[in-house]
């Protein structure tokens, strides 16, 4: 990898290294994330019915995904989150067919097995929700609409695990589940929803500082868009987002050779949280790239058990 931010003129150093306000030690920092974070989302659009297999939401968007319960609920409700992985012609059928290979199998039908009943939809951009332009494209969009691509993904990840709070099938609370660009929208959503009980976040979690070197994917533009809150990543470092879920239960897994989250800048992160969470954290490295392997999925299975 190559050296932090190189080419970087001695002003971007110089906000790069200036503290960062809301970061754990600030006074009240947690309730304060909570606070900006909510601020920086769009206002709550309640889900108003599941019609076939499309959600419809009060402000009149439709949402295709599945619903899958086992034959006897033994676990909590999880709602799934697919992953990006280049590939936008699949949102929620990526986590039934594994196209690209990263899961080994079904991850839906694994939990499903295990007693979970499973939602999973098509985020925005993604299967059914595929629109024109490029990614760049879509953030400029967004932001110029007053928002950004992070923000609606939050918001409507919120507003669906609202919705999913009030079914028969979380009558043994909420979890969400990701990969990825998922498994960011899974601490995500723990720490913005008050209706999600705990996560499984899976190869995306690391120090920020880190993550800033040229040419790395949150410097590369693209798929960065989806996971960067502009009015937020100068609050507070990744694992103080995080942690403003905390003490929910929170596992976290990333393979030692992840070129997209090397563990210079995952095992910081993990550190940073194991000092600051104060609740159930279960984080790890395992041997292996950016992939979920069956025997990672299992290991959080039992973590939700």
């Amino acid at each position: 990898m190559t050296a932090p931010c190189d080419g970087w003129p001695p002003d971007w150093h110089a906000r790069l290294d200036a503290p960062l306000p809301l970061a754990y030690g600030a006074p009240d920092w947690r309730s304060r994330i909570r606070a900006a974070w909510t601020a920086a989302l769009p206002s709550p659009d309640p889900v108003t019915e599941l019609r076939g297999n499309v959600l419809h939401f009060a402000s009149g968007k439709c949402v295709t995904g599945i619903v899958l319960t086992p034959d006897r609920v033994s676990g909590c409700a999880v709602l799934m989150f697919h992953d990006h992985g280049g590939r936008f012609d699949q949102g929620w059928r990526k986590m039934i067919d594994d196209p690209q290979g990263f899961y080994s199998g079904s991850p839906a039908h694994r939990l499903v097995a295990a007693g979970h009943p499973v939602f999973c939809f098509d985020t925005l951009g993604w299967g059914s929700r595929q629109m024109a332009g490029d990614q760049q494209a879509l953030a400029c969009a967004a932001i110029g609409l007053g928002t950004s691509l992070a923000g609606l993904v939050a918001g409507e990840d919120r507003d669906i695990a609202s919705w999913i709070a009030t079914r028969p099938e979380a009558t043994l609370g909420v979890a969400t589940w990701g990969f990825s660009f998922g498994g960011f929208r899974a601490w995500q959503a723990l720490a913005v929803s008050d209706h999600v009980d705990r996560a499984v976040a899976l190869s995306w979690m690391a120090e920020r500082r880190t993550l800033l070197r040229a040419n790395a994917p949150i410097t590369a533009g693209q798929a960065a868009f989806w996971m960067v809150h502009p009015s937020l990543t100068g609050l507070a470092d990744l694992p103080d987002l995080a942690a403003a879920g905390a003490p929910k239960p929170l596992f976290l897994r990333s393979g030692d050779a992840d070129r997209h989250l090397p563990l210079q800048a995952v095992e910081p992160a993990y550190a940073h949280l194991r000092r600051i969470w104060d609740g159930e954290l279960d984080a790890a490295i395992f041997p292996g790239g950016h992939l979920c392997p069956p025997d990672v999925q299992q290991q959080a299975i039992t973590f939700l058990r």
